[in-house]
């Protein structure tokens, strides 16, 4: 009995179910679709249409919004035109995704580029033989120049010239063109040089799109995209501390969050304390001279004092 209701739980490849897989399907098909929405957010020209089940119950802010003592309530509008509208974007997603930027295109190597892009690249078109080709302008042009002998000439053995050899023969324009000239490829073309290197996009560190994240869950009340927001940066300020993204992300990190949250500024002050070079860079010394605060933070890294 017990071995019939397993077996009748289980799927018909009979391979299980993932319950927590189904939800996560379910819920991108909802965010992709937008069925069953009863509530649209704004931020200067884009729209979401959500379901304020899911955000009511990850938000403090859009729980209260929702309320029947507030106007978004009756509209089921909320603007959030205000906020940066890719950090918005983020938000949305991982109401339903539960991670944001969580699918990095991964680029294709610059070597074997050419097979990716086509299959007929596979296998090179065979050499044109331009000598059997026959051109009709070059065929005018035959018409003009002397005809050339049936027989071929010998020169007199007594070491006099040619009779024939005032009027030489011009050389053929299919001859005189030995090399093949090269091939103009246009953008359309399926032909790529192979030793021209192609410049791929480099993965992008993020560092300034996250620090708004975390600002953003901070506003909003969604302690769960906080901490994811506080890992991503950590991660992308450990792998990019050199990019130049980095004062802007400071910059942002500062001027976002209060001085008594920690979370973003011990990450930068890491940075500084992992990598001193830092603070050598101009537009990062810009940036320290226009931030008290960070300024502050560096000085008690440097004199051993806790931040």
């Amino acid at each position: 009995m017990a071995s019939s209701l397993s077996a009748s739980r289980s799927s018909p490849s009979g391979v299980d179910n993932c319950p927590r897989a189904d939800l996560l399907d379910a819920l991108s098909a909802l965010h992709v679709g937008g069925k069953y929405s009863d509530l649209t957010i704004l931020c200067n020209y884009r729209q979401w249409a959500v379901h304020r089940a899911i955000l009511c119950s990850r938000s403090g802010f859009f729980d209260g919004a929702c309320g029947s003592e507030f106007a978004e309530a009756d509209s089921r509008v909320i603007d959030l035109s205000e906020d940066d509208e890719e950090a918005v974007n983020l938000m949305i997603h991982f109401f339903y995704h539960l991670d944001y930027l969580n699918e990095p295109e991964q680029p294709r190597a610059t070597v074997f580029r050419h097979r990716a892009l086509s299959d007929a690249r596979k296998k090179l078109p065979p050499k044109l033989d331009l000598s059997l080709v026959c051109d009709p302008l070059m065929a005018v042009a035959g018409c003009y120049t002397p005809e050339s002998p049936a027989s071929p000439v010998t020169a007199p053995k007594d070491g006099g010239e040619s009779p024939d050899s005032s009027t030489k023969v011009p050389r053929s324009p299919v001859r005189r063109g030995a090399q093949t000239p090269p091939l103009s490829l246009g953008s359309e073309s399926d032909y790529e040089s192979y030793d021209e290197e192609e410049e791929l996009p480099e993965d992008q560190p993020n560092l300034v799109i996250h620090a708004r994240v975390y600002a953003l869950a901070e506003k909003y009340d969604i302690p769960s995209l906080k901490h994811i927001a506080k890992q991503k940066l950590e991660m992308a300020m450990a792998c990019n501390y050199d990019s130049p993204d980095l004062p802007l992300a400071i910059e942002e990190v500062y001027c976002s969050t209060i001085d008594t949250d920690r979370g973003l500024r011990d990450i930068v002050c890491e940075a500084f304390r992992c990598h001193p070079q830092l603070a050598s860079t101009p537009d990062v010394r810009q940036a320290i001279f226009e931030l008290p605060s960070l300024a502050l933070d560096l000085f008690k890294i440097e004199r051993g004092i806790p931040v």
